[in-house]
């Protein structure tokens, strides 16, 4: 990972991540699904950006990640 301002830093797919990342970067992000790590209230601890997505919106443009879904929030979005 090549070091970029402040304490972010550029993943190998060119994503500028870390704690100084715009907290809705997710919305202009057109990668694939960033791999989740953990559920963090309504959000999915992800492998980049500032680390957290919405569960609703990953759900709607990714889809439920594997080894996820099993709660009951993230069934009534998949259901809607």
């Amino acid at each position: 990972m090549k070091k970029h301002r402040d304490e972010n830093w550029i993943g190998p797919d060119g994503i500028e991540s870390g704690p100084n990342v715009s907290e809705n970067w997710y919305l202009s992000y057109d990668g694939p699904a960033p791999i989740v790590e953990d559920i963090y209230g309504e959000n999915y601890g992800v492998d980049r950006g500032d680390g957290a997505v919405p569960i609703e919106f990953y759900i709607k443009k990714w889809g439920i990640p594997d080894g996820f879904g099993k709660t009951d929030f993230e069934q009534k979005i998949a259901n809607k």
